[in-house]
């Protein structure tokens, strides 16, 4: 089984990690309405409807209290797909919010169900549980759970081990592992979609400033900020435009780092999220200050 937002295809989203590279939106049209099949619920569909909207609108509050809406819903109906879907979709706010033990609670709730019916646990949600681990500072064990998404998971699509592929990526980053890095990026397949074009990119960037190849590493991320945004991933991209204010920043290019930090700071004050847009403003205001730049400088403080 696969688990995911109600009527939409397979984010993966975290992304970074971060919560749409686990999703991608979805669906099909008709010109006629369809009758609905047996068993539907218009109340669960409807609940699953506006949380989706919500997510989408960066309301990670609001979602969660509607998956939550719907989580009782699924109960009431003894439906364990649905109470799987509210459980997953509800852990995935959860990691955007940064509660992090409510995340793996939720997650590690919908593998229950899986194995009190014996059904074998999906990919997909391995794959989130392993991101929420790395996310709340246990590395070790999200790289325990990729090795078994790569290797007793069955066959995982090619989207999902990318995916996998990716916050490996992440994970050898942050140990200073450069040759594991690499290796993660050779696994990474080529494709057209932006998402996964961004991946890429976000990796090779990694390296590129991990090797110190700085005016590389600011061309990637660059790349990825541009591909972020298509994939209106906003985010992911504010965190895109964090990492080329790093590597400007160890290039000793004062006036583009502060401009890159200013602009990941003001995009994430408009997501709410406060403790990385007080981080990246006040890193633009120092760099403003080392660029002798004051009326960028004045500009920042006016968002602190």
């Amino acid at each position: 089984m696969k688990y995911k937002f109600q009527s939409s295809a397979k984010f993966l989203a975290i992304a970074s990690i971060t919560l749409l590279w686990l999703f991608t939106a979805g669906g099909c049209g008709s010109s006629k309405v369809a009758a609905p099949e047996p068993g539907f619920d218009e109340n669960l569909a409807r609940l699953n409807r506006s949380a989706r909207i919500a997510y989408d609108n960066g309301q990670l509050e609001q979602a969660a209290n509607l998956y939550r809406q719907a989580l009782d819903r699924a109960y009431l109906r003894d439906d364990q797909d649905a109470i799987i879907d509210a459980r997953y979709n509800l852990a995935v706010c959860m990691l955007g919010l940064r509660s992090y033990d409510r995340a793996l609670e939720s997650v590690r709730q919908a593998k229950s169900e899986l194995v009190r019916d014996n059904h074998r646990i999906s990919a997909d949600i391995l794959l989130l549980e392993a991101s929420i681990l790395f996310r709340a500072g246990e590395p070790d064990e999200a790289w325990l759970i990729t090795d078994r998404i790569l290797t007793e998971s069955g066959k995982p699509s090619g989207a999902l081990k990318n995916k996998t592929h990716f916050l490996r990526g992440l994970i050898s980053d942050q140990r200073g592992d450069t040759a594991q890095l690499g290796r993660e990026l050779n696994a990474l397949s080529k494709s057209s979609d932006s998402g996964m074009q961004a991946d890429r990119q976000e990796l090779t960037g990694r390296l590129a400033m991990a090797e110190g190849r700085l005016d590389e590493a600011i061309e990637a991320f660059d790349d990825v900020v541009r591909l972020r945004r298509e994939k209106l991933d906003y985010a992911e991209m504010s965190h895109s435009l964090a990492l080329g204010a790093d590597a400007c920043h160890r290039a000793g290019k004062h006036s583009a780092a502060a401009t890159r930090y200013f602009r990941a700071g003001r995009s994430a004050a408009q997501q709410d999220n406060g403790q990385d847009a007080k981080r990246w403003l006040s890193n633009a205001v120092r760099s403003a200050e080392q660029a002798g730049d004051e009326v960028l400088k004045q500009e920042i403080r006016t968002y602190l």
